[in-house]
């Protein structure tokens, strides 16, 4: 039960990413990952589809995982551009 609450916590940052970083955008800030950066020039307004690819795979890959405090790990380190996301645009406001 544990193992899925994370992985589905993965999904939610994510999607979580995507929203704050279009609001980020719109405030006149940058993609900081260039690979992100990359994604964005090539796909535009979609590239949201290769972001969302990226997330389900690592769910994919957290399932397989045995360990759930690596899992609980990489769940926390996926949440940190969603608090830096916020943190821009609080301080924006």
């Amino acid at each position: 039960m544990v193992k899925a609450i994370l992985v589905l916590s993965v999904l939610i940052f994510g999607c979580a990413d995507i929203a704050t970083t279009n609001r980020v955008l719109e405030l006149g800030f940058y993609e900081a990952n260039p690979i992100m950066e990359a994604a964005q020039a090539w796909f535009g307004a979609w590239w949201i589809i290769p972001k969302l690819a990226a997330t389900f795979i690592v769910m994919a890959l957290l399932w397989r995982a045995k360990n759930v405090y690596n899992i609980a790990l990489v769940a926390a380190f996926l949440s940190t551009p969603v608090i830096n996301n916020l943190l821009l645009i609080a301080g924006a406001n």
